[in-house]
């Protein structure tokens, strides 16, 4: 079969009720391009998205299903796997993004020339216990991460085929797809879309979420900013402890210079020893890291092309290298 242009991959978890109604408005939305496909990953449901999704089967449409429930990032993955399109849409299954903004994210993609494109649910229609901690959430890894996209939960987004062939999404960490993308040298940007009050059911993510959330954050962090030099990161706290503790020493020894209390009766004491002996282990750890990846280190592309140049003598400097 022909490569085709767009693959639109849905990943689905108990959402049976939407899934006619979003097949739909998908092939109605994409009925002028010449050539797409839909994947539906099914990420362990319980209920009828079995059924309803192997009734779907067609020549564009595909299906493949996750013997248990093993989490959104591991069905995109499966899902980029099995895509065969140049540009590759991701949208959940609960009908809250809306398929009718996919031409605009397509759209943005080539006008402003990006290699990935984040939907920004910039009217989210979410009550303030899902909204606040989000906006905290987004507010912190644009900070942290250094790059300004408003909302990277969003599930509605585009990437061209070598984001995918890139980046590998493991764990939790889908949501973090445009930081390691924009690591990696791709083109990153986002595009305000609609967004719809939830129409089935009830939402799958709770409060423990932003909890690994935070981890995972701190995950691509040492991936991206530290992934090459890794004492930065532990040099660093390393050697704030032990500067804690080496001052705390030295203002109690000068105390017990002058007469002033007993180092014995200072817990202080103690303590500054204890990030002292910290400090130094982390300083060390800095240093195993480092000959660690330095030894583990591979040669890599970084996405570079090879260009020939044609080097072009003046005669006389041809007619000493004859000589």
């Amino acid at each position: 079969m022909n490569q085709p242009e767009i693959s639109i991959v849905v990943p689905c978890y108990n959402e049976a009720r939407s899934l006619t109604e979003l097949r739909e408005r998908i092939q109605k939305v994409l009925e002028p391009a010449s050539r797409y496909e839909l994947v539906f990953v099914d990420d362990g449901s319980t209920d009828d998205t079995r059924t309803i999704l192997t009734s779907f089967a067609g020549s564009n449409i595909r299906y493949v299903r996750l013997r248990r429930n093993f989490g959104k990032s591991a069905a995109l993955s499966v899902g980029f796997r099995e895509a065969r399109g140049k540009i590759i849409v991701t949208i959940d299954s609960d009908l809250q993004d809306q398929p009718e903004e996919i031409p605009r994210l397509l759209d943005t993609m080539e006008r402003e020339n990006l290699d990935l494109v984040s939907g920004w649910k910039k009217d989210r229609k979410d009550p303030l216990s899902r909204t606040l901690p989000s906006l905290i959430f987004n507010w912190v890894t644009a900070k942290l991460t250094g790059i300004r996209i408003h909302d990277f939960n969003c599930g509605l987004k585009a990437y061209r085929r070598e984001v995918i062939e890139e980046v590998k999404v493991q764990g939790e960490m889908h949501r973090y797809i445009p930081v390691l993308a924009s690591y990696r040298g791709f083109r990153v940007g986002e595009m305000a879309v609609s967004h719809a009050a939830r129409k089935y059911g009830r939402s799958h993510y709770g409060a423990g979420r932003f909890l690994g959330g935070f981890f995972d954050l701190l995950t691509v962090i040492m991936l991206t900013r530290y992934n090459r030099k890794p004492l930065h990161a532990f040099g660093v706290l390393g050697v704030l402890l032990a500067t804690i503790g080496v001052s705390m020493e030295t203002y109690l020894s000068i105390g017990w210079f002058r007469g002033l209390w007993w180092l014995s009766q200072r817990p202080a004491f103690l303590l500054g020893i204890l990030l002292i002996i910290i400090g130094i282990q982390f300083i060390f750890f800095g240093l195993l890291a480092e000959m660690i990846a330095y030894s583990s280190h591979k040669e890599e592309d970084y996405g570079a092309k090879a260009v020939a140049v044609r080097m072009e003598f003046p005669p006389e400097e041809v007619r000493l290298r004859k000589r």
